[in-house]
């Protein structure tokens, strides 16, 4: 049975800056070989302090953040952004401040434009959710063959990068998929029919994601695929490769544009939540699902056979 991720919680949400820099500082830290107790000393602070920092389980002091970004090595005007995206200290969400059509309070929404680490933050926050739906008009990470993701990302063909490649920074290399993580993607029927990389790899593509699905319900990483027809025009296609994920307890929507931005809380962080669950509904089922994407793969063989 397709398990869908549960709305959002109605409890005060953590900032999204405060969440995606507990776990930059966890994967900086990991990449460096250290342990808790070596990150507590360079912070000044408990082990304990330094692992609820990790899990936006508390606010990291910015004096904190200063001294373990130095000691990581990260500095100059990356360190500065970092700095500036941190909450104060003694911040607390007050519904009763926000404004706009968004409906956002302070620090609701986070545009992470730091280039290539902001690339791989958005990649380590994929990996490590516990649970996530998404939305997407390509084939995502994790569910690629070997052939499909080199043409993706080829410069030539891809739409955005969303793996550690050459060039993305070392520390990202390490952060693997959660065991047992709860996926659900949604796939616009574009997938069906648009051949990236050439009719014969997309055709092996689409074979992987028929086996995927025929195989739902026995892997325990509870990975669901369904396709969306392109028929209904739903609110979810004005949306950069929107998700809601669950990180360490912490729900946050996260887009990728021209950068990965991150939202908690407001009415649009709601809405995008919304969109995602209207698509899943609008989506076929599982076995209309298998059935599309083998009838397309044998679609991609003829024309690449002719």
């Amino acid at each position: 049975m397709l398990q869908v991720v549960a709305p959002p919680p109605t409890e005060l949400p953590q900032a999204p800056a405060q969440i995606v820099l507990g776990l930059y500082l966890r994967g900086l830290r990991k990449a460096k070989g250290e342990s808790l107790e070596a990150a507590a000393r360079v912070a000044g602070q408990s082990v304990s302090a330094v692992s609820r920092w990790e899990r936006a389980k508390s606010p990291i002091p910015p004096s904190a953040l200063q001294n373990l970004l130095l000691h990581y090595g990260v500095h100059g005007p990356h360190a500065d952004f970092l700095l500036r995206s941190l909450p104060p200290h003694d911040y607390t969400r007050n519904e009763h401040k926000e404004h706009g059509y968004a409906a956002r309070a302070p620090f609701d929404h986070w545009a992470d434009v730091a280039g290539e680490e902001a690339t791989a933050r958005y990649i380590a926050v994929m990996r490590t959710a516990s649970e996530f739906i998404q939305f997407s008009i390509q084939v995502p990470a994790g569910l690629r063959t070997q052939a499909y993701q080199e043409a993706v990302l080829n410069p030539a063909v891809c739409l955005r990068p969303d793996e550690p490649v050459l060039g993305l920074p070392r520390w990202v290399h390490g952060i693997r998929w959660a065991e047992g993580q709860q996926r659900t993607v949604v796939l616009d029927e574009i997938v069906l029919t648009k051949p990236v990389g050439g009719r014969k790899v997309m055709a092996g593509q689409l074979r992987h994601l028929a086996d995927l699905v025929s195989r739902e319900g026995s892997d325990p990483e509870g990975l669901f695929i369904r396709i969306l027809p392109m028929s209904p025009v739903l609110f979810i296609h004005t949306v950069h490769w929107p998700a809601e994920v669950t990180l360490h307890g912490h729900r946050l929507v996260t887009t990728f544009g021209f950068f990965p931005s991150y939202e908690t809380g407001s009415r649009a962080a709601r809405t995008v939540s919304a969109g995602l669950r209207e698509a899943l509904s609008a989506a076929c089922g599982r076995e209309e699902t298998y059935e599309l994407l083998v009838r397309a793969a044998d679609a991609m063989e003829r024309r690449a056979a002719s």
